[in-house]
């Protein structure tokens, strides 16, 4: 089989590359360059099956590094958005290793940031759904909630604000009710915050 033409795509990294004059996949530049790829290269399908897989990996570790780039990510959200990418288990897995070998990704670290930016706002049965979701082991989030806690007075004023401009009446009461339990307040937490209120 001879490469018989490399167009790049737009301003990427990539080349499509062409063989026997027919499309057949996209190639890193950087593999390109190591395996002195050129048009007119002549290769077995072994060696092309070879290129193509190193091009794979490559490609794979750059687009979950560009992912984790903008924001933290647990490491299985990291794989479901490559395997939605249509990469092969081997290719992400050795992309998220090399994450976590440079501290991209770190399910502990994910989760105790996550629980921080909800601090006071959500209760702990919130937290606990939310990061079994994004694939974080239970282990980690016991772990992390062991020492998470959220103080009366807090659910009192995410109650309050709630009710700032509305009607004091019992509909209004078990909007409030179903409003707190829906950010993973327990239910003794939000009746103890109810009975501190003076609703009619």
């Amino acid at each position: 089989m001879q490469i018989t033409n490399l167009v790049r795509r737009g301003k990427s990294e990539l080349y499509k590359a062409f063989v026997d004059d027919e499309y057949i996949c996209l190639l890193e530049a950087e593999t390109i360059v190591k395996n002195k790829i050129k048009v007119g290269t002549n290769l077995s399908q072994n060696e092309f099956d070879e290129i193509r897989a190193e091009s794979e990996n490559l490609t794979c570790k750059n687009m979950a590094i560009s992912y984790v780039s903008k924001c933290l990510k647990s490491r299985w959200q990291v794989f479901d958005h490559l395997k939605q990418k249509g990469f092969l288990p081997k290719s992400i897995n050795d992309a998220l290793d090399l994450l976590e070998d440079y501290g991209y990704i770190n399910d502990k670290y994910y989760a105790e940031a996550f629980v921080k930016s909800k601090q006071n706002t959500k209760g702990i049965m919130y937290l606990k759904s939310a990061l079994k979701q994004k694939g974080v082991k239970d282990s980690i989030i016991n772990e992390v909630l062991s020492e998470y806690q959220i103080d009366d007075e807090d659910v009192i004023n995410l109650a309050q604000k709630y009710l700032k401009n509305k009607p004091q009446d019992e509909k209004t009461k078990q909007k409030l009710y179903r409003h707190l339990l829906s950010k993973g307040f327990t239910y003794e937490q939000v009746n103890k915050a109810l009975s501190k209120l003076d609703i009619d």
